[in-house]
């Protein structure tokens, strides 16, 4: 029988001790699978706005905060992972934060609302210290004395200094990590402990004001009661009254630092130190770079930091401990949100450690009208939430300025743009001053686009395309005096002639071209301009038939009679030795020297063909660019003017690209941004900088354009461009945005936006086979060969 107890005994024993394996296992997969559902944020704050205080608050300020957050955390009411590291192959310090999957945004916007202006994105790839083969060494943090009593905080170092932050004394071993093969992380779990210990500690506090040790007080109730039996009341009272009597100054730092932090929220923490470097050494002086910082918190007689290295035989387990943020009750210590916020918060204004991932620029919501359709500019990411950002073409009339400086990202926000209208059949024109965009651009052509495509490239010297610059239709008498107007601010662009010439000079050539562009028999060019000064017969002949008698007189009267320097022989060698430069090069001459142009460039937008525009000024020389890109633009805006003849609503829109539009426009661009909008000639305009900008193309620029793009600028357009994003963004922001990200002040039904940042898109990859194709057509379509227009030449000037 007892046999049989016995057996049925132990086989209870093992069934229970099998069911608790069960259970712990059980457990054990529940907690995992909770900790997998955590996931990492990356906490970025700008480095002067960290506050929505005044610039002098301080340590005291920041570290209320932070201990304002940690508060607010607890509606989470689950650990919350704090970490600052730096991943190997990083130089920069990363604050994080890891929260479970479901209280992102909650998480996120709390810390956003606690410290202005801050940036929090999810880590997609968790970071790594790691990079085999590597030594690693772990601590984890203890206290030495009992948990109820306090470190130093941040009230304490405030009192020597305001300005000097708590941070810093952290920060500064993470500094010591190399680039490569090298990472430390420091980590902090915490979780809200229960109101009761507040309680206790409190009660501590009270017993030690009552005249009880530090060891008494500390005593439970239980063995309060027990040790009660074996102690005569006359005896304790008699203590008692000794103590209170001998009660030294140190009990009375005691009782307030126990009030102090019972006053406060509490946490269970747990703080563990991981560093890895490719040698044993290396690892040991990071790591024990970071234990000594802690010694800066001690706070005697009360308490201090007590560091416990991990063996290396329980490594493995802790590190997986650390990887998965797990929250370990036997390493955990208590503290009050008070020292939390001393050892750890985002960093501030007042924090100098250098290497900081600071937040560079600020970020914005992006207004909740974005449209749903529309050419893609890039997209907005914020809180998680990621958005394509799109312009309508009605939005699109209102034209859209971009500045930035080089490298920054607007050559790819401009080629995304074109790529997008290509690929949509829409109309367009890139003038590109640099070539490499133009020819790029070449590799995005559809094959059922290839017969639409116009390339145009002068330093093709075999096969040029003809554009003659005074060639006009009689059916709109108005573009003669358009292209005079044109041709004269062109050469005063280059040349600034009207300070050096004078009225005179206008006076000469306006009277010239009017004599070449009224004559019936004549088809000029801008080579029989200096020939109109040059040749005394022809320009005999040209007086006689012209109809126009005050341009007879001026030839006839007039000029005959200035004297001086600005006489008419004198006049003859300043015009011509101006114009021969351009008519006379390579690359200018077979281009405009051509009769008959050999584009219309009404039927490019009406008939929404691709014009790409390469002025390379590497390959033609900078003058040579600008004088052919203001010939083209002018070509264009007066074909654009020439819709007056159909309908409004039958006009395509066509839309104009120019990069470094200031080299390529004249003053008439003011015209064109104000009325261009009602003959659908929709302008695209960048450059670098606003100091390119005459007063008078600035002042129309920002009169008129409705969608603004900013990357990265300078100091002095900071000052000026701050008014356009204000009060979102500031010239801080302006002038410190990453490459590929812009500021837009966007045009939506008509409206300008509250200002944003977007993220420029990736440019996609075109087809290098189909560029010599696409080349090849337009040269056959639109070129001509170079001997054909040489000996035309010769034929028109007999030599």
């Amino acid at each position: 029988m007892n046999l049989f107890i016995i057996s049925f005994s132990i086989l209870i024993f093992i069934l229970f001790f099998l069911a608790f394996l069960a259970l712990d296992a059980q457990v054990r997969k529940k907690i995992f699978k909770k900790l997998l559902d955590y996931r990492l944020l990356v906490i970025k704050v700008p480095k002067y706005y960290s506050m929505t205080k005044s610039k002098e608050a301080g340590l005291s300020d920041f570290c209320l905060s932070f201990e304002n957050l940690l508060m607010n955390l607890t509606q989470i009411q689950e650990p919350i992972v704090f970490e600052i590291a730096v991943p190997t192959y990083e130089q920069e310090i990363f604050f994080y934060i890891a929260v479970p999957e479901k209280h992102i945004e909650t998480a996120s916007k709390l810390i956003q609302s606690s410290w202005h202006g801050s940036e929090v994105n999810l880590v997609e790839d968790d970071y790594t210290i790691f990079s085999p083969p590597t030594i690693t060494k772990a601590d984890y943090l203890k206290l030495v004395s009992h948990d109820f009593l306090p470190l130093r905080t941040y009230l304490e170092f405030a009192q020597v200094s305001q300005t000097v932050d708590t941070l810093d004394l952290i920060l500064g071993a993470f500094t010591k990590v190399a680039k490569e093969n090298e990472g430390i992380s420091l980590q902090i779990i915490i979780k809200k402990a229960p109101s009761k210990i507040n309680k206790r500690i409190m009660k501590v506090a009270k017993k030690l004001k009552e005249g009880k040790s530090l060891h008494e007080a500390m005593r439970s109730e239980f063995l309060e009661i027990i040790l009660s039996l074996f102690t005569l009341e006359k005896e304790e009272k008699k203590e008692k009254k000794k103590l209170e009597e001998e009660r030294k100054p140190k009990e009375e730092k005691v009782i307030q630092g126990l009030e102090n932090k019972a006053s406060k929220p509490l946490f269970y923490t747990n703080i563990r130190i991981v560093a890895a470097a490719p040698d044993e050494n290396r690892t040991e002086t990071l790591i024990s770079s970071l234990e000594k910082t802690f010694h800066h918190f001690s706070n005697p007689p009360l308490n201090e930091f007590k560091i416990i290295r991990v063996p290396q035989k329980k490594i493995l387990n802790f590190i997986t401990e650390w990887s998965f943020r797990k929250f370990n009750e036997s390493q955990k210590i208590l503290l009050s949100s008070q020292e939390l916020a001393t050892i750890f918060h985002l960093p501030s204004a007042i924090t100098k450690t250098p290497s900081i991932h600071w937040l560079k620029s600020k970020t914005a919501p992006p207004p909740v009208n974005l449209p749903s359709e529309g050419i893609i500019l890039g997209k907005t990411k914020w809180r998680g939430e990621e958005n394509l950002v799109r312009l309508t073409s009605e939005d699109r009339r209102r034209h859209i300025y971009i500045i930035g400086q080089t490298g920054t990202g607007k050559t790819t926000f401009l080629t995304n743009m074109i790529v997008q209208d290509i690929e949509q059949g829409n109309g367009c024109c890139f003038v590109d001053p640099h070539g490499d965009a133009a020819l790029k651009l070449l590799s995005f052509i559809p094959k059922e686009r290839i017969d639409d495509v116009i390339y145009f490239d002068p330093s093709d010297l075999n096969w040029p395309i003809g554009i003659n610059m005074l060639e006009y239709d009689p059916n709109y008498p108005e573009q003669k005096t358009f292209i005079i107007n044109e041709l004269i601010e062109i050469i005063d662009k280059i040349y600034n002639l009207r300070e050096t010439g004078g009225p005179m000079f206008e006076q000469y050539f306006r009277n010239a071209l009017l004599l070449l562009m009224d004559d019936p028999a004549l088809e000029p060019t801008l080579l029989e301009i200096p020939k109109v000064f040059a040749d005394d017969d022809f320009r005999e002949e040209l007086i006689e038939r012209c109809k126009n008698p005050l341009v007879v007189q001026f030839w006839t009267k007039e000029a005959p009679r200035v004297g001086g320097e600005l006489s008419f022989e004198n006049m003859i060698t300043y015009i011509t030795s101006k114009l021969n430069p351009f008519i006379a090069n390579d690359f200018i001459m077979p281009i405009v020297s051509q009769k008959k142009s050999s584009i219309n460039f009404r039927k490019i937008m009406d008939e929404k063909n691709i014009f790409i525009v390469n002025l390379s000024k590497g390959r033609i020389g900078d003058i040579n660019s600008y004088l052919l890109g203001m010939i083209i633009v002018g070509k264009i805006l007066m074909a654009a003017f020439s819709r007056l003849d159909i309908p409004e609503e039958e006009r395509k829109d066509f839309y104009l690209y120019i990069d470094e539009f200031q080299n390529v426009t004249t003053n008439t661009i003011a015209t064109i941004l104000s009325e261009a909008r009602k003959f659908k000639l929709d302008l695209i305009i960048a450059h670098q900088y606003i100091g390119q900008l005459t007063e008078n193309i600035r002042k129309a620029v920002f009169g008129n354009v409705g969608t603004i793009v900013s990357f990265r600028i300078g100091v002095e357009d900071s000052e000026i461009l701050e008014h356009q994003f204000a009060p979102v963004f500031d010239k801080t922001d302006l002038i410190n945005i990453d490459n590929f990200n812009a500021y837009i002040r966007l045009m939506i039904n008509g409206q300008v936006s509250e200002p944003f940042n977007i993220k420029i898109l990736p440019p996609s990859k075109g087809n290098p086979e189909i560029v010599e194709i696409v080349k090849r057509v337009s040269q056959l379509k639109y070129g001509k060969p170079r001997i054909l227009i040489q000996q035309e030449v010769r034929e028109r000037f007999n030599y």
